[in-house]
């Protein structure tokens, strides 16, 4: 018959391996990239590809410090638009002009232009 403390030493070591993935396991940071996709209207495998071509290091980095800074999706947003223009003028040097793309560059300048205004204050 297995223990009460077998029992709640395996239930411990889950827990933690829960925790410990949830801070800095693979997915970390893909919520807020999937609802800052949807907040923007911008499909999500392209905000994606946008994020990553445009990130300067880790894009899976950045996603998780902005989700563990608990930022409105509004500000979290606002802090991505300089890796979202570069990542557009990535894809776009790279595949030509793509109506996706051209469909999020109108939200993507209002991004980087709020983000200058906010820099510049």
């Amino acid at each position: 018959m297995i223990s009460e403390a077998a029992i709640v030493g395996v239930a411990t070591l889950l827990a933690l391996a829960v925790f410990l993935w949830k801070r800095v396991g693979i997915g970390s940071g893909r919520k807020l990239e999937t609802r800052v996709a949807a907040h923007l209207g911008i499909p999500r495998n392209l905000f994606h590809s946008l994020v990553e071509h445009g990130v300067v290091g880790s894009s899976r980095d950045l996603l998780a410090t902005l989700e563990k800074s608990r930022l409105s999706l509004h500000q979290a947003s606002v802090e991505l638009a300089p890796s979202l223009a570069r990542g557009a003028q990535r894809l776009e040097a790279h595949f030509g002009p793509q109506e996706q793309l051209d469909h999020a560059k109108p939200v993507i300048a209002r991004l980087l232009a709020e983000y200058e205004k906010a820099r510049s204050a």
